[in-house]
């Protein structure tokens, strides 16, 4: 779950089916998430594929390239803007800085000439290490590896979640409806919310074919390119980045045809993040991976999991990006609630985090997670006929949530601790200590007047309150009844 951009990329191989023990003794009112996570039964599909760190050595195709005998000079094989621009889409994924302005001059009448530009491009490839220059093709591998394992039928666009996607924007819109903040507000945060599109990883434009050629085109420009430049260049040390880099923009160039719907630098961030298992918004799209980390025979929780987080990143849409919108108050007392709850549960967790782990600055992800898991739990209100099943909902949430095979607390670079920031999530679920009985004193016991107001109105318990009349036999309808959904889309979520 991540706003904005990727800040870094996840360097391990899919998660290992895990085994866990499991201690009975868990209690919902001290750690939710430990009481669900110990019961998890989840078997992650054991994919191996390449690493992201990994030097890859670039293979040679098997196509014949030329040269007559002349050469190119370093600072003319690869356009210079094209440098910059996956210069900075890297840049993106490994810092979250993002440049526009590649060479200081597009508010400038002072056109920096070619020389300067050049000077320009060798100080910010300075600041690439292997790693990021290896990102794509790196990826290339894995996207291949992995659709190769998954044996996914090819689809253009997996219509039933699209349909999810839009369920999804319609309620957070009505989310906003309901509260207080100015009508002007509203109408911003609603646009930005409608204009968000969405990128479903291997449901979207899956066909492996593409990725293969994508990956031939990679290789044949990197050789070619490699071709044209003379020996004292190739012995420059920002040459292979350079190389690396004009392939970069052959292979996108070929992705972005294919898949004409999204913005190039979108595409090139979504097609890294798929191994990483990944979720965030950029340039007004929502990128969701949702296959790896989930059991694909209990695919109510692989939908939980997508909806919640496709939640998650929609809410962004209020915090932090519609934060100026709202009145200054508002936001400070939201964001200081989130902390202090994130703080009390990390200093209260049985494994105590790591000395300096809680940065307030990160407070607006744990808003929203707030915001999310109140959203999904208000939809599956209208699903459900007791509060059996709402538990089941908001259980399903969580399990499709747990990871697997690591430590518990383990730091996530710009973010609280996942288990951390869920409990403080389900803490602030309104009906929670109500569904689980938990009492004044209980670590995960809530007091009304303690509960964050992300739209400065006041908590309504009955919102959350069962709603349907209707007789529904199975246990947290709410996910199945989208997986019924599903198959009006003759699509099945899984394979």
């Amino acid at each position: 779950m991540k706003f904005g951009f990727i800040f870094i990329i996840v360097l391990t191989t899919v998660s290992q089916s895990f085994h866990k023990s499991i201690d009975i003794s868990k209690s919902p009112c001290n750690d939710f998430y430990d009481y669900v996570c110990a019961k998890d039964t989840r078997s992650i599909s054991n994919l191996t594929f390449t690493k992201m760190n990994q030097e890859l050595e670039i293979l040679k195709p098997n196509v014949t390239i030329e040269n007559n005998g002349t050469f190119i000079a370093l600072d003319k094989i690869v356009k210079l803007t094209r440098v910059m621009k996956w210069c900075t889409e890297i840049e993106v994924l490994f810092t979250g800085v993002f440049t526009v302005d590649y060479f200081g001059d597009l508010h400038s009448e002072n056109k920096m000439i070619h020389s300067e530009r050049y000077t320009a491009v060798v100080s910010r490839l300075k600041e690439i290490n292997t790693t990021m220059a290896n990102i794509f093709y790196n990826a290339l591998h894995a996207n291949t590896e992995i659709l190769q394992q998954m044996e996914i039928p090819i689809s253009s666009k997996n219509k039933f979640l699209h349909h999810l996607f839009n369920t999804l924007k319609t309620n957070a819109i009505n989310e906003l409806e309901t509260t207080t903040i100015s009508e002007a507000a509203k109408k911003s945060m609603k646009k930005g919310i409608e204009m968000s599109k969405v990128y479903f990883a291997f449901y979207d434009f899956n066909n492996i074919t593409v990725y293969k050629e994508a990956k031939l085109v990679y290789e044949t420009e990197y050789y070619r390119l490699k071709k044209w430049l003379s020996p004292k260049d190739l012995t420059n040390p920002i040459a292979e980045k350079i190389l690396r880099l004009g392939a970069i923009d052959a292979s996108m160039t070929l992705f972005a045809k294919t898949i004409s719907e999204y913005d190039i630098r979108f595409l090139f961030q979504a097609i890294v993040a798929n191994p990483a298992n990944d979720g965030f918004q950029y340039l007004n799209n929502n990128h969701i991976t949702v296959i790896t980390r989930n059991d694909l025979n209990q695919p109510e929780k692989a939908i939980a999991d997508t909806i919640f987080v496709t939640t998650h990143e929609i809410m962004h849409r209020v915090y932090p990006y519609g934060n100026f919108l709202m009145n200054s108050n508002v936001t400070t007392a939201a964001l200081q609630c989130a902390r202090r709850e994130v703080q009390m549960l990390g200093d209260t967790d049985a494994v105590k985090p790591i000395s300096g782990w809680f940065n307030k600055d990160v407070a607006h992800e744990d808003v929203v997670n707030i915001m999310a898991m109140r959203m999904i739990m208000k939809m599956a209100t209208i699903k459900s006929t007791n509060e059996k099943q709402l538990k089941e909902a908001l259980e399903t949430i969580v399990g499709g949530l747990c990871k697997q095979s690591e430590r518990k607390n383990e730091l996530i670079p710009h973010h609280n601790p996942l288990e951390t920031s869920l409990n403080c999530a389900v803490r602030q679920y309104p009906l929670f200590k109500t569904l689980y009985g938990c009492r004044i004193g209980d670590r995960m016991f809530a007091k009304h007047e303690e509960f964050c107001k992300p739209f400065g109105d006041d908590v309504k318990v009955e919102d959350y309150a069962v709603k349907s009349s209707s007789a529904n036999k199975d246990v947290g309808g709410f996910f199945k009844d989208l997986l019924k959904t599903s198959k009006s889309f003759n699509f099945t979520y899984g394979i």
